[in-house]
C-alpha cells in the first residue's frame, strides 16, 4: 500500500471513530439547565457537614449586567463525619451555577473577602454574601457551595434565578494595579488563540508526518515485534532529521515565548496561594442546651420522630419553630409563617409538630418533635437507613416570646422504624 492510500484509509477510520460519539453528545446535550444533583449527595454528608441557614437571593428576576446577591448564614457541623476531610483544614466559599451564566464580583464571609482559601470552625456560625452579575440569558438553579479540600463540594440550598435582556450588551471590565482598564471578556484572547493555533499546528504536523508512514500504529507495533533487535530499521535517517527539526522548533518556541512575555509584561503578580483567617461571629451564649434522647425515622409514614431533653437557662419561655437538616426546612406553623419561594424550595410550611413545649425558663423539659413530609423521600434522604454510619444531625431554631431566636445543633444515632412493630 502506497503512502497516499495508507493516509486516506487512516483518515476514514478516524472519522468513523469520531462521528458516533459526536452524534451521541449532540443527542443527549441538555437544552436547558436543571438542578445540580444535590440529591445525589449522601444524606450523612448533607446532614452532618454544613448547615445552611436563611439563604436568600436579593432578586430572582434580573437583566443582563444587573446584580444579584446571595446571602445567609452557615454552620459547619460539630458532627462532621470522621471519614471526610475536615472543613477546619482548607475550604473555599463558592457558587454553583450552570456554566458561565454569572460573573462573581465579590464574596465575603463575616466581612472578609473570600479571594483565597480559608478554614471554618465546627459549631460556629458565619455570615456570607456573594455578589453576582448576570451574563447569560436563561433560567438557572443557583447554589451556594463550600469546596473542602479532599472532600469536594458541600452543596447548599438552590434557588431559581431568571435572567433576561441582550447578551451582546454585557460588560465585564476591571482596573489593573497599573491603572489600566481592561475588558475581561476579550483581554488576552488574541494571545490565547495564536499560541493555541501554533501549538496545534506543530502537533498536527508531527502527527501527519508519522501518519504518512506505513505500516502505522498496530501494524507498526507488530512489525517492530517481528524485527526484534533489528526494530530500529523502521526509523529512517529522514525520521531522525525530522525529529531533530521538531525538537529545535519546540525549544525555540518555548524560549522565544518566554523572552517575549518578559519584554511585553515585565511586571507580573504570581498566583496567590496563601490562606486567610475568618473569625466566627461574636454571638451571645445561647441559654438553650439540648440532649438527643432518641431519633427514629418511620419509613411507611415518611416521618422523623426526635425526642430531646431541653434545658432553658434563660428568663423567657421558648418553643421550637423550625427544624433544618440536609437543606430541608420543617416549619412549625404555630410559631413561624414561612412559605416556599417557588415549587423547588425545600420548605415544608406546616410539617413540624412539637409536643412538650413551650419550655419554661429555668426548667428542663422532655420535648418530642415530628417532621412529617414527603420531602424525606423525594429528596432521597431515606437512604440514610441503609448507611453503616447511621448518625444524623440538624439545627433546631428556638424562639422566645420576645421574638428572640436561638440556633442549637444536635446529633446522634438514628433508628429506622419499618412500621412492623408497634409501641
Amino acid at each position: 500500500m502506497d503512502p497516499e492510500d495508507c493516509l486516506r484509509t487512516m483518515i476514514m477510520k478516524l472519522l468513523r471513530a469520531l462521528l458516533l460519539p459526536l452524534l451521541v453528545l449532540c443527542a443527549i446535550y441538555p437544552s436547558s439547565s436543571t438542578a445540580h444533583g444535590e440529591r445525589a449527595q449522601m444524606p450523612q454528608l448533607r446532614m452532618r457537614t454544613v448547615h445552611w441557614i436563611d439563604v436568600q437571593a436579593s432578586t430572582t428576576k434580573l437583566s443582563i449586567n444587573e446584580i444579584v446577591k446571595i446571602s445567609g448564614k452557615f454552620m459547619p457541623s460539630k458532627y462532621w463525619p470522621h471519614h471526610v476531610d475536615s472543613i477546619e483544614e482548607t475550604a473555599f466559599l463558592n457558587i454553583g451555577v450552570p456554566g458561565p451564566s454569572f460573573v462573581r464580583l465579590d464574596s465575603r464571609v463575616n466581612g472578609v473577602p473570600m479571594i483565597r482559601s480559608t478554614s471554618f470552625r465546627k459549631g460556629e456560625v458565619y455570615d456570607f454574601e456573594i455578589t453576582l452579575k448576570a451574563r447569560k440569558v436563561g433560567r438557572y438553579h443557583v447554589h451556594t457551595v463550600i469546596n473542602v479540600e479532599g472532600a469536594g463540594p458541600m452543596i447548599g440550598p438552590g434557588m431559581w434565578v431568571e435572567v433576561t435582556g441582550d447578551e451582546a450588551a454585557f460588560q465585564n471590565t476591571a482596573k489593573t494595579l497599573l491603572g489600566e482598564t481592561i475588558d475581561l471578556e476579550t483581554y488576552g484572547l488574541g494571545n490565547v488563540m495564536f499560541w493555541s493555533a501554533l501549538w496545534f499546528a506543530v502537533g498536527l504536523a508531527w502527527f501527519v508526518y508519522w501518519l504518512t508512514k506505513c505500516p502505522i500504529v498496530v501494524p507498526r507495533f507488530k512489525r517492530a515485534a517481528e524485527l526484534g533487535v533489528e526494530a530500529d530499521q523502521l526509523i529512517t535517517p529522514m525520521d531522525r532529521r525530522i525529529g531533530g527539526i521538531f525538537l529545535v522548533l519546540t525549544l525555540s518556541l518555548i524560549v522565544g515565548g518566554y523572552v517575549y512575555a518578559q519584554e511585553k509584561w515585565p511586571i507580573t503578580t504570581p498566583l496567590q496561594t496563601g490562606k486567610i483567617d475568618v473569625p466566627p461571629l461574636d454571638q451571645p451564649p445561647t441559654p438553650i442546651s439540648i440532649k438527643l434522647i432518641e431519633a427514629r425515622y418511620r419509613i411507611p409514614g415518611r416521618s422523623f420522630r426526635m425526642e430531646f431533653d431541653v434545658i432553658n437557662s434563660g428568663d423567657r419561655p421558648v418553643t421550637i419553630g423550625e427544624f433544618a437538616a440536609g437543606n430541608l426546612r420543617f416549619i412549625n406553623a404555630k410559631v413561624l409563617d414561612v412559605k416556599p419561594k417557588d415549587e423547588h424550595d425545600l420548605v415544608a410550611s406546616d410539617a413540624l409538630r412539637v409536643e412538650g413545649a413551650p419550655v419554661a425558663p429555668g426548667s428542663t423539659q422532655r420535648v418530642v418533635i415530628y417532621a412529617d413530609d414527603a420531602m424525606w423521600e423525594t429528596e432521597r434522604m431515606t437512604t440514610m437507613i441503609s448507611s453503616p454510619d447511621a448518625v444524623v444531625a440538624g439545627v433546631l431554631s428556638f424562639f422566645d416570646d420576645a421574638g428572640g431566636r436561638h440556633l442549637v445543633e444536635f446529633g446522634g444515632p438514628m433508628i429506622p422504624d419499618f412500621g412492623m412493630v408497634k409501641g
